[in-house]
């Protein structure tokens, strides 16, 4: 993806500079979004995690991260020096986020919604996002038994409406769908994605993979907005 959030005006961005990006941009919404879905498979650990392995991370050092890349560098690192470090992996993702609300960073928009909500897990921002999929002819797949606000969907839904932006490439129209997908973020994850952060940070599992890992997102999250901020003319501005 390229930063153009520098000072002074960017140039136009070019049909093809917009497919590229909105490619690149699909592959890491995808990539975190599967992270968060489930615990990390072997298959995937070997691939993603062990000594070696492709760190799809990486590249997002370019985009004003390099500490948060870091952090979470040397968290694998610490992870594989374990006898079973997939199952130590597994152990914190249940400690994390299948546990109740009061010891763990529940990956729900819901939870976060304030104390005044009736159920936590099935609140308005669970029916917001099934209002959400099923205009757009979106649905959560049958094996993913979770409520729609879980943070995984709204990550894939991301990647999804990159992914499809890839192939609606008329210049013309690259301001309003940037603007729509910056609404989309605003909406469905920056509203509620620093709490979760932050109690990411507060559970404190036995390995720091986690936590650096919300805060990663949240970085490229903030960068992709003013991202699609810049391509939008400033209607995507970023929020906080």
């Amino acid at each position: 993806m390229d930063a153009r959030s520098q000072a002074g005006t960017p140039p136009p961005l070019s049909p093809a500079e917009w497919r590229f990006a909105s490619t690149q941009r699909a592959g890491l919404y995808g990539w975190f979004s599967r992270l968060y879905a489930q615990e990390v498979t072997d298959e995937l650990f070997r691939s993603h995690f062990a000594d070696g392995g492709f760190a799809p991370f990486a590249g997002l050092a370019e985009l004003g991260l390099a500490a948060e890349v870091q952090r979470l560098d040397d968290a694998v690192a610490a992870l594989r020096a374990e006898q079973l470090p997939r199952l130590e992996l597994a152990a914190d993702f249940a400690q994390l986020f299948l546990l109740d609300g009061t010891t763990s960073a529940l990956p729900y928009a819901s939870a976060y919604a304030g104390k005044d909500a009736a159920s936590p897990l099935y609140g308005a921002a669970e029916a917001r996002m099934r209002e959400f999929l099923t205009a757009r002819k979106l649905a959560i797949q049958a094996d993913f038994r979770e409520p729609a606000d879980h943070l995984a969907v709204a990550l894939a839904v991301m990647a999804e409406v990159a992914e499809v932006a890839e192939k609606d490439s008329g210049a013309s129209d690259l301001p309003t769908a940037a603007a729509t997908q910056a609404d989309f973020l605003r909406t469905a994850l920056l509203d509620w994605l620093p709490h979760f952060v932050a109690r990411c940070q507060q559970a404190r599992p036995r390995f720091d993979v986690y936590p650096a890992l919300a805060v990663l997102l949240l970085g490229f999250v903030r960068a992709d907005m003013a991202f699609l901020g810049d391509v939008s003319g400033g209607a995507g501005a970023a929020a906080d």
